[in-house]
C-alpha cells in the first residue's frame, strides 16, 4: 500500500476535528448507498415487467404474420402457400380466418372476435400452457369441433367448459355470399358448438377472443378455404422475413412478433431509460455531499498538508490522498448499495413481498441482468472519480498558490 492510500484510509476512519465533516461523509455514503440500491431494484423491476410482457405476447404468438395489403383475404391457390410448404426455415404455418361473430348463451349476447386456426401451430400442447379450466382441444372425439374462450369472455357469457353442465354456445357469422338486404332475414349462418376450455394469454385475447378450428370458421363465414392472414413459426426469423419481403412485399404486410407489438415493447424500454436518467441525476446530486466532505477535509487538514510539503512530499501525492478519500466514500457506498439492491431483488423473486392485486401476475416480477449491473458499476465509477477528482484538484492548486 502506498503512502497516499494509507493516509486516505486513516482519514476515512479517523475522527475529524470538526464533527460536521463526519456527518457530511456519512450523508454522502448513505446517499450513494440508497441511490445505487435504487438503480438495481428499479432497473430489475423494469426488466421483470418487460420479460413478463414478452412472455405474454411472445409465448402465445407466431414468429411472423402475413396479411394482405389490398382486400381482406388471401386466395387458397396463392403461390405463397406452396413457398411456405417448401421453405426449410418454416417450422409450421397456419391459415387464419379472423372475423367478428355474435355469441349467444341462453339470453346473453356478446360480440367477439373469432379466430379460426389449424392445429399445425395451434396444437393441443400450445393451448395447454394457457388453459385455466377444461382442456386445450379444438376437436373432440370423432373430429367434432370445439372452441376455446378467453376467461373474461367466459365471465360475460357465464358458460362452463364442464361437459356435465350445458357447455354449448351459439355462434352467428355473417355470410360473405349473401347480399345485405332489409328483406333478407337469413344473412347469418349459425352453429351450436361446445366449449372445450378457458384460457388466459394476454389482456387483448382474454377479453374478446374465441379460438375455433379453421374448418369451422371457414364454413361459418363461407370463406372457400381462403385466409385473412397467415401465421408462421420459423427456425430463422430474420432470413425468412427477408425472403418473403423480397418476393411478396407488394402484396403483403410481413411483420415479426416484435414489429407487430412495437408499441408495447418500445414503451417499456423507453420508460426504463427515462427512469435510469432520473436516477443518475439524483445520484449526481448525492455526490455533491462527497465533494463538500473532501473540500472541508482539505481545509481541516491544512496543518497535515503543510507538514507533508515540508518533508518533501510531491503535489501529486498530497492530491491523491484526498482524491482516494473521496473515491473510498463513493465506492464503499456504491458497492454496499449494489449488494443490498441485489439481495432485495432476490428476496422479492423468492418471497413475492410486493404483490399486484387484480393484475395479470400476482406479484411484481424482478429480473437481474448482468449487463445492468455492469452499466451501474461504470456509472458509479465515473461519477465517483469525477466527484473525488474535482475538489482535490482545484483546492490543492489554490492551497499551493497561497503558499
Amino acid at each position: 500500500m502506498n503512502v497516499s492510500s494509507f493516509i486516505a484510509k486513516r482519514y476515512l476512519f479517523s475522527k475529524k476535528s470538526r464533527n460536521i465533516i463526519n456527518i457530511i461523509s456519512f450523508i454522502s455514503f448513505f446517499g450513494l448507498l440508497i441511490s445505487s440500491a435504487a438503480l438495481v431494484i428499479i432497473l430489475s423491476g423494469f426488466n421483470g415487467i418487460q420479460s413478463f410482457v414478452e412472455e405474454m405476447y411472445g409465448t402465445y404468438s407466431a414468429d411472423i404474420f402475413i396479411t394482405p395489403k389490398k382486400g381482406k383475404s388471401i386466395e387458397a391457390s396463392h403461390a405463397i402457400f406452396e413457398d411456405l410448404e417448401e421453405n426449410k426455415n418454416v417450422l409450421q404455418f397456419s391459415k387464419i380466418i379472423e372475423e367478428t361473430a355474435l355469441i349467444k348463451k341462453e339470453d346473453l349476447w356478446v360480440t367477439s372476435k373469432i379466430k379460426g386456426v389449424d392445429t399445425s401451430i395451434y396444437s393441443h400442447s400450445f393451448f395447454n400452457k394457457s388453459i385455466i379450466e377444461g382442456g386445450g382441444m379444438l376437436y373432440e372425439t370423432y373430429k367434432k369441433p370445439m372452441v376455446l374462450l378467453g376467461h373474461e369472455l367466459q365471465y360475460q357469457l357465464q358458460v362452463s367448459s364442464n361437459p356435465n353442465y350445458n357447455n354449448d354456445i351459439e355462434i352467428y357469422g355473417l355470410s360473405r355470399k349473401k347480399k345485405l338486404s332489409i328483406q333478407n332475414d337469413n344473412l347469418f349462418n349459425h352453429y351450436n358448438i361446445s366449449v372445450s376450455g378457458i384460457f388466459t394469454m394476454n389482456p387483448e385475447l382474454d377479453k374478446n377472443t374465441i379460438f375455433a378450428p379453421y374448418d369451422f370458421v371457414n364454413s361459418l363465414f363461407e370463406y372457400d378455404n381462403e385466409a385473412t392472414s397467415i401465421e408462421v413459426n420459423s427456425s430463422n426469423i430474420k432470413k425468412l422475413k427477408e425472403l418473403l419481403a423480397n418476393n411478396y412485399s407488394d402484396e403483403f404486410k410481413i411483420e415479426t412478433n416484435e414489429e407487430k407489438n412495437t408499441m408495447i415493447y418500445a414503451t417499456n424500454e423507453t420508460e426504463k431509460w427515462m427512469v435510469l436518467f432520473v436516477l443518475i441525476f439524483i445520484l449526481m446530486l448525492s455526490t455533491f455531499n462527497t465533494m463538500a466532505s473532501i473540500t472541508m477535509l482539505i481545509i481541516d487538514k491544512k496543518k497535515d498538508i503543510n507538514s507533508l510539503i515540508s518533508i518533501g512530499s510531491k503535489y501529486s501525492t498530497i492530491r491523491n490522498i484526498f482524491f482516494k478519500e473521496g473515491l473510498f466514500i463513493c465506492l464503499s457506498g456504491s458497492f454496499v448499495g449494489l449488494t443490498i439492491g441485489v439481495i432485495i431483488c432476490l428476496l422479492q423473486n423468492h418471497f413475492h413481498f410486493i404483490e399486484m392485486k387484480n393484475a395479470a401476475i400476482n406479484y411484481w416480477p424482478v429480473l437481474i441482468k448482468l449487463s445492468d449491473i455492469i452499466l451501474i458499476l461504470l456509472i458509479l465509477l465515473i461519477i465517483g472519480i469525477s466527484a473525488s477528482f474535482i475538489p482535490s484538484q482545484i483546492l490543492m492548486k489554490r492551497l499551493l498558490k497561497n503558499k
